[in-house]
């Protein structure tokens, strides 16, 4: 599917956490904040976390 290895351990840590937000990505794997939305963006267009709906704070993402 094309996924680094951050997007990988994501799809765990919401398995296990139920949800991710922007801000505990970027705090998982010390990485700026246009990096993690790159990177939940895509695993949004892949079809494996579903967005909250939420813009800005209080948004996160679920399994799909």
């Amino acid at each position: 599917m094309g996924l680094n290895d951050r997007q990988i351990k994501a799809i765990f840590y919401v398995v296990e956490h139920e949800n991710i937000t922007n801000a505990k990505y970027q705090e998982l794997f010390k990485i700026t904040r246009n990096t993690a939305s790159n990177d939940l963006r895509q695993l949004s267009k892949s079809g494996l976390l579903k967005p909250s709906g939420v813009k800005g704070a209080g948004a996160f993402y679920t399994l799909a």
